[in-house]
């Protein structure tokens, strides 16, 4: 069973990283897009590329994925995903299973890994830095001006990986996000998904059940903290 998981870690990191420098090349054809200001055909190109690899993922660490409510989400508009955070499978899981793409709202240190982090702010994710207020206040501003004009987001409220079935503290002010752009919030339950990363941070099999619950119309809160609680609910009640 371990020598399994041993030999399965290789493979996710293989052929991760490997994907990666493959792709590389494509950096001229986004940079050329950029710079024709053809901003959805390079978000489509890198959706592209950006789904085999988080679908391929998912198969290497034989994960089962039980998906429910993805007829909740409205397709014609962009919205705000707001999820719990079990394991570092989470964002292939939900770029993967959600039936339109997103960017996402990540801590300041990825945005430093070799080329993922190129990957990340291509594709239109926000970096957080936690320790610097003034940091904070424009990443989120920048949230809400990649809403406002039509690019869904996830943001992870507890802010880092519970790594257990119980959540950690649920941060409100992110969800200032929503309500300054006027979106719908789609709350989302990743359940298990911790299970696929046993001792020693190898991977291995196992079942997740994903939930994308009923929109939240922002509009109809104006303290964060009334949203949040709302969200949190939705969230745990499928927990």
């Amino acid at each position: 069973m371990k020598r399994g998981e041993h030999m399965r870690t290789l493979v996710f990191q293989g052929y991760l990283w490997g994907y990666i420098l493959s792709k590389a090349s494509k950096s001229f054809t986004i940079n050329k897009l950029n710079k024709a200001g053809k901003k959805k055909d390079k978000l489509e190109l890198m959706d592209n590329i950006i789904l085999k690899c988080t679908k391929n993922l998912i198969k290497i660490t034989g994960a089962n994925l039980i998906i429910t409510g993805t007829e909740n989400i409205p397709l014609d508009e962009p919205v705000l995903y707001v999820s719990n955070h079990q394991g570092n499978m989470d964002i292939p899981i939900l770029y993967s299973t959600a039936p339109q793409t997103m960017a996402f709202v990540a801590k300041k240190e990825m945005e430093k890994i070799p080329l993922l982090g190129y990957w990340m702010k291509e594709r239109g994710c926000v970096f957080i830095d936690r320790d610097n207020a003034r940091s904070s206040l424009k990443s989120i501003n920048q949230a809400i001006d990649s809403l406002k004009s039509g690019n869904s987001i996830a943001v992870f409220p507890e802010g880092t990986r519970s790594k257990g079935p119980e959540m950690g503290d649920f941060k409100a002010g992110s969800l200032r996000i929503a309500i300054k752009s006027g979106v719908k919030v789609i709350p989302v339950t990743i359940k298990d998904s911790y299970k696929l990363i046993g001792k020693k941070g190898r991977y291995r099999p196992g079942k997740v059940f994903v939930h994308y619950s009923n929109p939240i119309d922002s509009r109809n809160f104006k303290d964060t903290n009334e949203l949040a609680t709302e969200v949190l609910t939705q969230i745990k009640n499928n927990l």
